[in-house]
């Protein structure tokens, strides 16, 4: 007898890709529009923005052991279902606006990370022997035991940020470089899920034949987080070497939002434990399916990056660190809710092309 759970979760990442793609493309169609007749010579009044980078990932301790493992004599217990991924990959894109003889800039932007974890696959196996004497014979071995663990399990998240600001160069005097304070509008969504599933057979001595025991678990868990509020921003940049024209700058950034969203849980834990007889079985069952957790929640969350960028006219390349914290975003716990928090920090590389002016 076998029984197998599955959560199905909403996700409404698509939502707001399909809403970015459609504010990006209408940003680019008046950046088009209002560089059509610029000079060629002239600054550009447009920057498109493409890059990526490495994250490494805050995740909770909420894990599960099944508890029908089997003896520890027979076979090692396996790793904690629930871990989440520690590596993933960014994506980033932003397009921004500056109009003609104004020092405001308009942007729109996006970043989407992926991570996954396994599928991971464990086998442990196990055999016990006596050793049989008798006088005048070879040793003889009798087969006495046989015992088996599998399991599999697996985890995946993403995340996906949005930005719409307007911001204004506040300059930086006598650093002789600028910076543009930016408010505006943040989405954020946050998926996770993870599950697992244990197999595990143990066959008593043979003086017991009729007390064969399977052990059974399935684990499935997903968290989310979806919210929107206000952002503010403040970037910086500073020549090194040159100009900010034309040369290496190195650059800075701090931004914080308070978000408010639903956070949500399932989490569903089943296990059994089969015992097998000759003429029957019985099959002790243990399922604890709970309701969605459903909150309304408040989020802060603050970030930063610092970097280096080699500039030309109409083209920049950056290196550099950064880091999105979201405090208190995922109901992490398994039967009770535990808020948790959930980081992105990592090395990140981008490269901009100026259009217009």
């Amino acid at each position: 007898m076998s029984e197998t759970t599955t959560l199905h979760r909403h996700n409404p990442i698509r939502h707001h890709l399909l809403a970015t793609a459609s504010a990006a493309a209408l940003l680019t169609s008046v950046i088009l529009a209002q560089t059509a007749d610029a000079a060629e010579d002239g600054q550009p009044t447009a920057w498109i923005e493409l890059g990526g980078g490495f994250d490494q990932m805050d995740s909770g301790d909420a894990r599960w052991t099944p508890p029908n493992l089997t003896p520890p004599q027979s076979n090692p217990p396996p790793s904690p279902f629930g871990k989440m991924p520690a590596v993933g990959l960014d994506e980033d894109l932003k397009v921004s606006f500056s109009p003609d003889d104004s020092d405001w800039i308009f942007s729109a932007s996006i970043r989407y990370g992926r991570a996954q974890s396994g599928p991971k696959h464990s086998h442990d196996q196990s055999y016990k022997f006596n050793i049989l004497t008798t006088s005048g014979l070879p040793f003889k071995y009798q087969h006495t035991n046989k015992d088996f663990a599998n399991t599999i399990q697996k985890s995946h998240s993403t995340h996906a940020v949005l930005d719409f600001q307007a911001g204004k160069d506040v300059g930086l005097g006598m650093f002789g470089g600028k910076s543009t304070f930016s408010a505006g509008i943040r989405i954020a969504n946050l998926n996770e899920h993870a599950d697992g599933h244990l197999t595990a057979f143990v066959s008593a001595p043979n003086k017991y034949p009729t007390s064969e025991r399977a052990h059974k678990a399935n684990f499935a868990v997903s968290h989310s987080f979806t919210g929107i509020g206000p952002s503010v921003s403040w970037d910086g940049s500073t020549p090194v070497a040159g100009t900010l024209k034309e040369g290496f700058s190195f650059d800075w950034g701090a931004n914080a939002a308070l978000l408010f969203g639903k956070q949500k849980t399932g989490v569903s834990l089943l296990t059994q434990n089969i015992r097998y007889y000759p003429t029957h079985q019985t099959v002790p069952t243990h399922s604890t399916h709970t309701p969605v957790r459903d909150k309304t929640v408040i989020v802060p969350n603050i970030g930063g990056f610092a970097g280096l960028s080699w500039r030309l006219p109409r083209f920049k390349a950056s290196l550099g660190y950064r880091a999105d914290f979201f405090f208190g975003a995922v109901d992490g716990g398994l039967l009770t809710s535990q808020k948790e928090t959930r980081g992105f920090y990592g090395p990140f590389a981008n490269i901009s092309i100026g259009i217009g002016g």
